[in-house]
């Protein structure tokens, strides 16, 4: 039986003179029962000291105690508070509150706590005061004096006023403690009377945690206490709670800061050699064993081909001149992932910390054995990245203690979140740099094959000027067709610039090289190849012959070469095709994907020899030069001309068109482009015929592709629907290439063959749509008429069979 126990016991018989007393109470009474033990009990079990007191205590004694318990309580204020004096009689409150806070943060909390409950007991006439401390997990409150804490009692309503406040968290008044005994039948704090009234306030720290318990005891003989006194306890005590609090965290943020000043050194030199996996282990090692100060430190990283652990660099306990540990690279250590501790951490992701650890059937000794040192008690922690162990790192030695602590854990816990991050950025700037030459590597090749061969442009080089009569008759007006004269092309491309800008402008070298290499960069495909390309930049070339004011020669150069680029290496697919395909290109490019390319690929022709064609430009003028192409061959996705055309008509009807502004100009530009882009609409019906086939090829070839791939093509994609071409290009026409060409009038009157060309196309079309129309009507009732006529003579069949049936 415990010693609480059996004193409980002894409820049933006074231990007290003028009882009498058992065997059990002078067993009791030996040298092992102390004072502290007897009062414990007797503020444990007050009735029995009640009972006591009612069956043995004379009226006279009892009326001599009482006197002289009045007379201690009176002066207990005045006694307590004049100690206080000693602190609060200096100078100013600048001196008070520097003293407070230097006892504050030497740990004298409670001190200064139970001080502030003195002055509270004075301020509002209380005799006796309290100050109750949570204990084992805010189940108990001990009582705090003098530096000592008591053991009280529990916390909870039916308990003490103490323990009801507690877990009420409210502030509390008891007019009389001898009416609540029902409510507080524990009363109050240890050897006070019951006939007295309670004011009782909880320490609630702003973050709801209660820190103690404060009350104050008024006598009887007072009148009780009342809501102004605990305004006036909030007043004081509110106070010391949030310095209390501003304190806690000001420690908190003190111990964190050491610790970040730490984490923020190490990472920083870690990161500093991230380029380097070998000199960021090194880095973890050295710093991990300082953090946590081991004796020895290793690594393991985890290789995910073979499933295995190894470490390449070990800490053998040598260290330089100046103390840092020295990590030396040896022979590579591997074994399984599943063996070992260190196989452990890496499998399950936990956290291992062994005392002792020749005792743990996981620990490895065979590394011991390898390396000749004698392991006691590890911590084996491991590196997380993106939820997958990428490392272990094994602290062995604890030179602390006997052995790694709870706090050890932490602070590595802290730090490995680091060491995640460095080796996984370490990981992707060494993948950056490996993709970075291997790009180089592959663009070296891809140069070697883009441009173009130098006996090819050494051919035209020495050929570069057209004869005037081998010129063809339309190639000064927008009905040129490129697909007869293939081979004339490279040279008529220089006729182009040289009309424009003169034999001087570009080193002929350089320009014979750039247009054969555009031409190579082409793809074979029905449509979008280099007669197309030629197409476009015929079409820009003459709308700036027609309008040479429009322009400065910086900006045609632009144009021109925009023209015959915009659409190097396509692929024949539309960009939605990239998109629905899931292919690099959609990956790499988020709007205008092909687009994007055709100029990406642009750049890489121009600047394979610095900067090609454009070598006699300044650095600012080569910028800008690439920033009117880029807009150029943007501005060929059709998905942008829709706003951009109706911008410029609303300009146009508003009368607020204006060609000096640059923003106007610009979108005039991108304009020009898509008309050119388009161009083959407004040529003669037999290039025009040649080019719809050219283009619908291509359209098929996508649309059998997203077949064979689950994937419905558009209309105009699908063979099975070739039919419909006539009705399909009279659509575009007016929706899309009437508008433009009427809006591009409007700005450029030099453009008015294109209008007329559209016009004429869709005369055309519209014809086959009227010839598709009547032929689908004469077929319909073709059908119908041969219906009719199955259907009759099935009748006369059976009529002539109903007639032998009845002969």
């Amino acid at each position: 039986m415990s010693r609480n126990s059996f004193l409980l016991s002894l409820t049933k018989k006074s231990p007290f003179p003028g009882n009498l007393s058992t065997n059990r109470w002078s067993d009791l009474c030996s040298p092992r029962i102390t004072e502290l033990d007897v009062k414990i009990f007797l503020e444990n079990n007050p009735s029995v000291f009640r009972r006591y007191v009612m069956d043995s205590v004379s009226v006279e004694t009892l009326d001599e105690l009482i006197k002289r318990k009045r007379r201690a309580t009176s002066c207990r204020v005045t006694k307590r508070h004049k100690a206080l004096l000693g602190d609060y009689e200096l100078l100013s409150t600048k001196d008070v509150a520097s003293k407070l806070l230097e006892s504050v943060n030497s740990n004298n909390l409670l001190g200064r706590m139970e001080e502030l409950s003195k002055i509270l007991a004075q301020a509002v006439d209380g005799d006796s005061h309290s100050l109750y401390i949570p204990k084992n997990n805010d189940t108990e409150l001990h009582l705090y004096r003098g530096g000592v804490t008591i053991p009280y009692g529990p916390t909870g309503k039916g308990t003490t006023v103490a323990g009801h406040v507690f877990e009420t968290k409210a502030s509390l008044t008891v007019s009389d403690l001898s009416l609540e005994l029902g409510r507080f039948p524990k009363g109050t704090g240890p050897g006070e009377a019951i006939d007295v009234s309670v004011l009782c306030v909880p320490l609630i720290l702003p973050s709801d945690d209660i820190i103690g318990v404060i009350e104050v005891i008024r006598s009887s003989k007072k009148h009780p206490f009342s809501k102004t006194d605990i305004q006036m306890a909030h007043a004081l005590l509110s106070w010391m709670v949030a310095c209390i609090n501003e304190n806690t965290l000001k420690r908190v943020l003190n111990s964190q800061q050491h610790l970040n000043d730490f984490l923020l050194e190490t990472t920083r030199i870690i990161f500093d050699e991230m380029t380097s996996t070998d000199l960021l282990v090194q880095k973890i090692m050295m710093f991990t064993k300082n953090l946590v100060n081991a004796d020895r430190c290793s690594m393991f990283l985890v290789d995910e081909e073979t499933n295995e652990l190894y470490a390449d660099y070990f800490d053998e306990g040598l260290k330089t001149e100046d103390g840092q540990s020295i990590i030396s690279k040896k022979t590579q250590i591997r074994f399984h992932r599943d063996k070992g501790i260190a196989g452990y951490v890496a499998q399950s992701g936990k956290v291992v910390n062994i005392i002792d650890a020749y005792m743990d059937s996981r620990f490895n000794s065979e590394v011991d054995k390898l390396t000749g040192y004698k392991t006691r008690n590890i911590l084996c922690m491991p590196i997380v990245s993106k939820d997958q162990v990428v490392g272990v790192v094994q602290l062995i030695n604890s030179k602390r203690g006997e052995h790694f602590t709870n706090a050890d854990e932490s602070a590595f816990r802290m730090f490995s979140v680091y060491c995640a991050m460095a080796l996984h950025y370490s990981r992707l700037y060494n993948l950056l740099v490996r993709q970075q030459n291997q790009y180089k590597v592959a663009l070296e090749v891809i140069q070697y094959h883009i441009v173009c061969k130098e006996e090819e442009m050494k051919e035209l080089l020495a050929n570069p000027y057209i004869m005037e009569e081998e010129i063809p008759d339309d190639f000064f007006s927008f009905d040129f067709c490129a697909y007869h004269f293939a081979p004339l092309l490279p040279q008529l491309f220089i006729r182009m610039v040289i009309d424009m800008f003169g034999e001087d402008t570009f080193e002929m070298e350089q320009l014979c090289r750039f247009t054969i290499t555009v031409r190579k960069n082409y793809r074979d495909i029905a449509y979008h190849n280099w007669d197309h390309g030629f197409h476009v930049a015929h079409s820009l070339w003459c709308m700036m012959r027609a309008s040479p004011e429009v322009f400065t020669k910086f900006e045609q150069m632009a144009i021109l070469i925009s023209g015959i680029c915009h659409d190097v290496d396509h692929r024949g697919y539309n960009n939605a095709f990239f998109s629905k395909m899931n292919l690099p290109l959609a990956s790499l490019y988020s709007t205008s994907v092909m687009e994007q390319h055709h100029y990406k690929h642009t750049v890489t022709i121009l600047q394979m020899n610095g900067k090609g064609i454009f070598s006699f430009l300044t650095a600012p003028e080569y910028k800008k030069m690439l920033g009117i192409v880029q807009n150029c061959i943007l501005a060929t996705d059709l998905a942008l001309y829709f706003p951009n055309q109706k911008l410029l008509s609303k300009q146009l009807d508003d009368g607020k068109f204006d060609l000096q502004d640059p923003a106007t100009k610009k979108k005039t530009t991108a304009l020009m482009m898509t008309g050119a882009d388009l161009c083959a609409i407004s040529k003669p019906w037999e290039t025009q015929g040649l080019t719809v086939d050219f283009l619908y090829e291509e359209f098929y070839d996508q649309g059998d592709l997203e077949k064979s791939h689950g994937i419905e093509p558009l209309p105009m994609m699908d063979r099975e629907r070739i039919q419909e071409r006539p009705q399909q290009q009279v659509g575009f026409i007016d929706f899309i290439c009437l508008p433009l060409y009427k809006t591009l009038h409007r700005i450029l009157p030099g453009s008015e063959p294109l209008l007329e060309g559209c016009n004429k196309s869709r005369e055309g079309w519209s014809r086959m749509l009227a010839e598709y129309i009547e032929e689908e009507r004469k077929r319909k009732e073709e059908e119908t008429e041969k219906e009719r006529e199955e259907a009759e003579l099935t009748a006369e069949k059976s009529e002539d069979g109903s007639t032998t049936d009845e002969s």
